[in-house]
């Protein structure tokens, strides 16, 4: 008995979604996000002992608290508070008063991310990896084909009656993309 070997053959499905998520080509629709995200942020933080929980909880002895205020650009854009307790089961000075300053600056760094989305630049609404690819295809250069141009002039021809105007449309026709003549197409068939 022979056996046969045919090597297994690739799915369009397989490379297109191989592509789809290669985040490191230059031409990915998720690089304009990315590019959102990198750049020097300036903050300020400031930790205070935070007395009103000291005042509110004085009943807990031993309670070590902070608060902290991080702001941007002079405003506050969040506050964490961070407590610890010094008792025996936590003796060491040291760690106590370093766990209740680490919460309250942790506690600060993720509300301005997660509640407030300080840093990143955000004028629009997040879009879909679909969404992104539509974009990505609009925003690039594909030319008027010859067929749409074609129909475009005779759209012109016979829509426009004043000799200006129409010479105007047949001067610009050739700088038109792909999707600017389908628009224009359509908006003569109306």
């Amino acid at each position: 008995m022979n056996t046969i070997y045919k090597p297994n053959a690739i799915s369009s499905f397989k490379v297109t979604q191989k592509e789809s998520f290669d985040v490191q080509d230059k031409k990915h629709p998720i690089r304009e996000e990315i590019e959102k995200c990198i750049g020097t942020y300036n903050l300020t933080v400031v930790v205070e002992e935070d007395f009103q929980t000291q005042t509110v909880m004085k009943h807990v002895h031993g309670l070590i608290s902070f608060i902290c205020t991080l702001l941007k650009d002079g405003r506050v854009i969040a506050q964490g508070r961070g407590n610890s307790i010094l008792n025996s089961s936590n003796k060491f000075l040291q760690r106590a008063v370093s766990s209740a300053f680490n919460s309250a600056l942790a506690e600060a760094a993720i509300k301005a991310t997660k509640v407030l989305d300080t840093f990143r630049n955000m004028g629009a609404t997040p879009m879909t990896l679909e969404e992104a690819y539509k974009a990505k295809d609009e925003h690039e250069y594909v030319g008027i084909t010859d067929k749409q141009k074609k129909y475009l002039l005779e759209l012109v021809h016979s829509n426009i009656s004043d000799e200006d105007e129409r010479n105007k449309w047949e001067s610009q026709i050739n700088e038109f993309t792909k999707g600017e003549a389908s628009e224009a197409i359509q908006n003569f068939k109306r």
